[in-house]
């Protein structure tokens, strides 16, 4: 009985043995799943996050760019206006000198008034002189800034255009890349290879629909082919110097037998043949005979820019929206799909187990808006559609198309 029982004992210790291992591996494979699970949502919190950092940061700098074009575009209207008021600055000029000295012909015997006139006559040609030395470098160097200028907004153009092309396999802003490597080098954005699911090519149409409305947004122009709009916006730009360019540059004295008028407007052509601003001022005594009202110009001036600078072109091209008023995209769209390898996949191949996804995937999105503040701006009542005129261009994030 007691060897009985001694046998009994051991097979009894050994069926506990078996039962201990089978409840540590046990033990074990529920570590690892549970540790895999917790480094997986870990890593997809991470990534999510990472994707929508990158998505605004990718519409961030497309917001920049569209904001940088309208900046630009407000800065080569100004130059060019600037060049339009400094031509009418110099006929005026002209005509003050040339006035004077007609003036002088009839007062330099009378005494005093014939010195002052001289006097201010000789100020008068000084001026004139100076004001005829500098103009060429001012319409010139007005001219190289609009040149310089539309040569940086090919370039943003090309930016926006660039960062979202196809190149080493990535489909969008490499900006994008480099911001989601911040949360972990791993991670990459719009890569084409790691879409390699159902889900992952649905993600990939949005990426790609939103990449070809950003590549087909803007458009380059010149006077050529903008039916317009151009020469509208710069005479729209005159405002408070409205009247001064177009034509309020003169008086008049009106008696019954003579009149004394003075006249002075400036011409802007911009079209696709001549650019240039041409300005005249003229001083016009009339007097009646039995014949009728005579009259002969006393004292005249003109200028223009091509007088200055024959190679003047004001504005050489701008850049705007390519479907204009209502019918423009009011939103803009930037997607960030973001891959990373999940980490604990080697460790489970090692166990002998069957890992999931090779890969976790993200999926933001981020629009690129034109608002005007409420505060600091004047409001427009009817609402303003997008433009690249005025740099209301901003940034938020939005719900994914799928």
């Amino acid at each position: 009985m007691k060897k009985y029982g001694t046998i009994l004992y051991h097979r009894q210790k050994g069926q506990a043995l078996v039962l201990g291992v089978f409840l540590v591996l046990t033990t074990v494979m529920t570590a690892v799943l549970m540790y895999n699970n917790g480094q997986t949502t870990s890593e997809k919190s991470r990534l999510v996050n990472a994707a929508d950092a990158a998505a605004y940061s990718g519409a961030v700098f497309v917001a920049r760019n569209l904001n940088f074009l309208a900046y630009t575009n407000r800065a080569m209207i100004a130059n060019h206006v600037a060049v339009g008021h400094f031509v009418s600055y110099v006929s005026w000029i002209r005509y003050v000198e040339d006035s004077i000295t007609e003036l002088d012909k009839y007062t330099r015997f009378v005494p005093y008034v014939g010195q002052a006139v001289a006097y201010a006559k000789q100020i008068m040609e000084y001026v004139k002189e100076g004001t005829e030395t500098v103009a060429p470098w001012i319409v010139k160097g007005a001219d190289s800034i609009n040149r310089i200028i539309h040569i940086a907004q090919n370039k943003s153009r090309a930016t926006i255009n660039g960062v979202m092309s196809v190149t080493s396999g990535v489909l969008n802003v490499r900006i994008m890349d480099k911001v989601a490597k911040t949360y972990d080098p791993a991670i990459r954005v719009n890569y084409k290879k790691d879409v390699n699911t159902t889900g992952g090519k649905i993600a990939a149409l949005q990426v790609t629909t939103d990449i070809a409305k950003i590549f087909q947004y803007v458009k380059g122009y010149t006077a050529k082919n903008d039916k317009g709009r151009l020469k509208k916006m710069v005479e729209s730009s005159y405002n408070v110097s409205k009247p001064w360019i177009e034509g309020n540059r003169g008086w008049g004295v009106n008696l019954v037998a003579f009149k004394l008028n003075k006249d002075g407007s400036t011409k802007h052509t911009l079209s696709k043949n001549k650019t240039d601003w041409e300005a005249q001022d003229t001083l016009v005594y009339k007097w009646w005979t039995v014949k009728g009202w005579k009259s002969t110009v006393v004292a005249e001036g003109d200028a223009s820019a091509s007088e200055f600078d024959s190679k003047y072109k004001g504005i050489y091209g701008y850049h705007g929206l390519r479907k204009q008023g209502k019918e423009s995209a009011q939103i803009l769209n930037v997607s960030a799909l973001a891959t990373m390898p999940v980490s604990s996949t080697r460790f489970m191949q090692l166990m002998g187990m069957k890992p999931g996804a090779q890969r976790l995937a993200a999926l933001s999105r981020a629009e690129v808006f034109h608002n005007r503040p409420e505060k600091g701006f004047v409001k427009i009542t009817k609402g303003e559609y997008s433009n690249l005129y005025n740099p209301f261009w901003q940034v938020r994030l939005t719900k994914n198309q799928i």
